[in-house]
């Protein structure tokens, strides 16, 4: 019997194969994956770039644009790179520091 004839033919998109499929979910469990590796939130980079989701005023926490000693935003838990916090309102400097401040774990 013919895939036309039991049906089974009209679930599949026409051009799209498995084959296809498998790999475009590999290819973005691998970017996803390797951003993690290095730090980088390729899926978030847009929203970064846009918008940062920080909502505390830089007063409250005390913000500075420089680094306090070797405590700075680069290697905080809340960076969001390549100049974003999650809770410091705005747009920060990686070299900068708050009090917010938690060093990513090791």
């Amino acid at each position: 019997m013919s895939d036309e004839q039991n049906g089974s033919n009209k679930l599949k998109p026409e051009g799209m194969r498995r084959r296809d499929l498998l790999k475009g979910i590999a290819i973005t469990a691998g970017i996803v994956a390797a951003g993690s590796i290095t730090g980088v939130n390729p899926i978030g980079a847009a929203h970064a770039a846009e918008k940062c989701p920080g909502m505390t005023p830089k007063a409250t926490l005390q913000y500075q644009p420089h680094p306090k000693g070797k405590d700075q935003c680069s290697v905080c838990t809340h960076f969001i790179a390549p100049h974003c916090c999650t809770v410091v309102a705005g747009s920060i400097v990686p070299a900068g520091w708050c009090m917010a401040f938690i060093p990513k774990p090791a």
